[in-house]
């Protein structure tokens, strides 16, 4: 039987044939002979017809991130080859085609089964719903997981001593089945911001929640959950097309408009002016490719954890049900699993962007004012810096000799994508916001045995290879000088030069806000969109395209953005924001939050209401029975946590648009505290001690007897 190959993105059919051969060449050739198909040669001039394929790899599904003609331009020719090979060459008669992606649903089989058997050559072209690609016959939602080929033989074939035999009858068991869901899935990640129906394919060494896969013509089968005991460790193949790049990510042609002043790489200025109650458009810009950004990061791993497998994150087995042309997956669920490994994850991007915008990044013009290389750790830099130096150094070799620079650790892209290190910065808001709220607002303490909930995702870039060590020349010296006096160790010597790469990790400069005073009205703002951009899932650019790609629906009103308390903890862990050594734990803290924000919106209705004081307990009482509700309203929760009133006005309301004025809500814990707002930070350097400064302390050479205080 053939190697079963799925193609991402076609945009040239020639050097798709060619590189499938090379592929098999190298890979597959010596394992897998096709000598019982009497294997020919093959050419690749697709304009006189001259291709002769072979029964070593083929190609039956070609899954469209997005419709650009960069993207899609070559899947005509790669449709009408194939179509022709497998029409003429009487070696594919011998083959049935179709999909044992099913559940355990059988009203589902044939329909799933017949999406490969009836499409033209029986290439199945995938694409988002809301996508306009072309010859697509498979749309696809958010969170669906894509039916993929099985191939076996017909009956009148039968195996012999490793040869296929024609006239025999075969016995079911004898009959040989290769099928692709029996060993991988493919889950289809919605992501609206380059285009209105984008689509990242994460590809894992898992069948899909719910699957029930034929193990042999017998009938016999098995669910994913019969066999996650014997499973390999989870790895997980993104394949981002243009919504990320190594280095950045794709243009926001189709989000929402951006207001001007909420550019802030254009506008610097434009940020003093922000509080509160300040208007944002999620689905705008930078932010709508942050949440892009952020819903991969947290969709990584998927729901395949071990009290998850075979099921779908709300507990319900998933399935894809397609109908019958123009077929279409239904929507599967797209929460996140507790559990993070970025280091086991790696990035497909559509191009070879690498080195251009990792070059383009020590042009601070290009980078948001927060974004300044002297605000983030050594590490980051020499990280960044060492990448571009090494992709330039693979994209600078001679022609035929070029190495590519992808696919990339979802580890490394943490710290070398620009919009990755923006969701670290929107995180640690929230995180210094929900510390401050638990010091001077929180009605409630936590007690010390609650920090005992579900494992913290972490992000663990320790273990990340790279090629280049940055240390401090300093800490490096002194321990060759031990060695060389003998006062240390081998052990002890190599245990210390491997902990230096870590001192790296530490800011020169250390900033945090000053003890006991409110935030800015700036800072109330930057946590207000933290919560929006970390909380909260992609939303589509219309309601249609919410209800046809099974996504969140554009709102109006951002207060009644719903914000998602697993989907937070799960970004804040990926991006390494979390931490068991802090009491009480930032996760607990976001648990208190949820609750009392909750206790907060019970009390307001009850309150417009005019219940009694009976009716206001008994929705207190099922307020706190109901406290692991997930999502809450953006607008509760800075009510809660920053005090900023409920409710904003639209922006059809003309007379409230043209306020800059924060309003706070005269019952908030911020207006009782009588705490006085500041702009100011505190900032902890000290020059002497610091190895990027200390040089510039010592006394002149030449001058002997001289300390360095003589010359302060």
């Amino acid at each position: 039987l053939p190697i079963l190959a799925v193609l991402v993105d076609c945009g040239e059919a020639a050097k798709v044939f060619h590189h499938m051969e090379l592929i098999y060449a190298t890979y597959y050739k010596k394992d897998y002979p096709t000598k019982h198909y009497r294997r020919q040669s093959s050419t690749h001039n697709l304009h006189d017809g001259t291709y002769r394929g072979s029964l070593g790899m083929e190609l039956y599904a070609v899954l469209c991130t997005h419709c650009h003609h960069d993207h899609t331009a070559g899947i005509k020719d790669l449709r009408k080859e194939l179509t022709r090979l497998r029409l003429e060459d009487a070696r594919y008669e011998n083959l049935v085609v179709d999909t044992t992606h099913s559940t355990n649903n059988d009203t589902n089989n044939n329909a799933e089964s017949n999406i490969y058997r009836e499409a033209l050559g029986n290439l199945v072209i995938v694409g988002g719903a809301v996508e306009n690609v072309p010859y697509c016959n498979l749309f696809v939602k958010n969170g669906c997981f894509v039916p993929l080929p099985s191939v076996s033989l017909c009956d009148e074939y039968e195996i012999n001593a490793g040869n296929i035999l024609r006239g025999a009858s075969t016995t079911a068991d004898q009959r040989m089945i290769n099928d692709m869901n029996a060993l991988i899935s493919i889950e289809a990640i919605g992501v609206p911001s380059h285009t209105r129906g984008s689509v990242v394919f994460a590809l894992r060494n898992r069948t899909a929640p719910g699957v029930v896969v034929q193990l042999s013509s017998t009938g016999a089968s098995s669910s994913s959950s019969n066999r996650q005991t014997s499973l390999l460790p989870l790895q997980s193949h993104l394949f981002t097309g243009d919504a990320i790049f190594t280095g950045g990510g794709g243009v926001p042609f189709e989000a929402d408009l951006e207001y001007s002043s909420d550019n802030f790489v254009k506008n610097p200025k434009s940020l003093k002016l922000k509080n509160g109650s300040s208007k944002f458009r999620p689905g705008a810009g930078t932010l709508s490719m942050e949440r892009c950004f952020a819903e991969v990061l947290t969709r990584a791993q998927g729901p395949f954890t071990l009290s998850s497998v075979g099921a779908g994150a709300d507990g319900t087995s998933s399935n894809s049900v397609p109908q019958d042309a123009g077929a279409e997956l239904t929507s599967q669920s797209s929460s996140s699993s507790s559990e993070f490994p970025p280091e086991t994850t790696l990035l497909y991007p559509g191009h070879e962007y690498t080195t251009d915008l990792l070059l383009r990044q020590f042009d601070q013009k290009t980078m948001p004012p927060d974004g300044h290389w002297t605000r983030t750790s050594p590490a980051v830099f020499f990280e960044t810096a060492s990448h571009y130096l090494v992709s330039a150094h693979r994209r600078a070799l001679p022609q035929g000799q070029k190495v590519l620079t992808v696919p990339t650790p979802l580890a490394r892209e943490c710290i070398v994508n620009p919009n990755f290190r923006s969701l670290k910065r929107r995180g640690e808001h929230v995180a210094n916001a929900l510390r401050f709220w638990y010091e001077f607002g929180a009605s409630n303490l936590i007690p010390d045995n609650s920090g005992e909930h579900e494992g913290a995702p972490q992000n663990n870039n320790t273990q990340l290879s790279s090629v280049f060590a940055t240390v401090f020349s300093a800490d490096l010296d002194k321990i060759a000088n031990e060695l060389r006096n003998g006062t240390v160790s081998a052990d002890a010597a190599a245990h210390r030069i491997e902990s230096l790469k870590s001192k790296l990790d530490e800011r020169p400069i250390g900033r945090r806000p000053i003890p006991n005073t409110l935030p800015s009205h700036k800072n109330v703002y930057l946590g207000v969109v933290a919560l929006a951009a970390l909380g909260s899932a992609p939303s589509a650019v219309t309601v249609s395209d919410a209800s046809i790609m099974g996504m969140a629906p554009p709102v109006e009103n951002t207060d009644r953005i719903l914000v998602s308390k697993r989907r937070l903890i799960s970004v804040l862990g990926g991006l390494g924001i979390l931490s068991n050594d802090e009491s009480p734990l930032l996760q607990d803290i976001i648990h208190l939050l949820w609750k009392e924000a909750r206790l907060d919106d019970e009390l307001r209705v009850g309150i417009e209401q005019k219940s009694n004081v009976t009716d206001i307990e008994s929705s207190i009482q099922t307020t706190l029975e109901s406290n692991d509700e997930d999502q809450i309203e953006l607008g509760l929760l800075k009510l809660a946590l920053f005090g900023v009133a409920f409710n904003q006005p639209s922006k059809f309301c003309m007379p409230c648009l043209g306020s800059s004025k924060p309003r706070y809500d005269e019952q908030s814990w911020v207006i009782k505290s009588n705490l006085r707002r500041t702009n100011g930070e505190l900032v902890r350097h000290d020059a002497e001690r610091c190895l990027l400064c200390r040089e510039s302390w010592r006394p002149c050479p030449h001058i002997k007897g001289k300390s360095a205080a003589a010359f302060r």
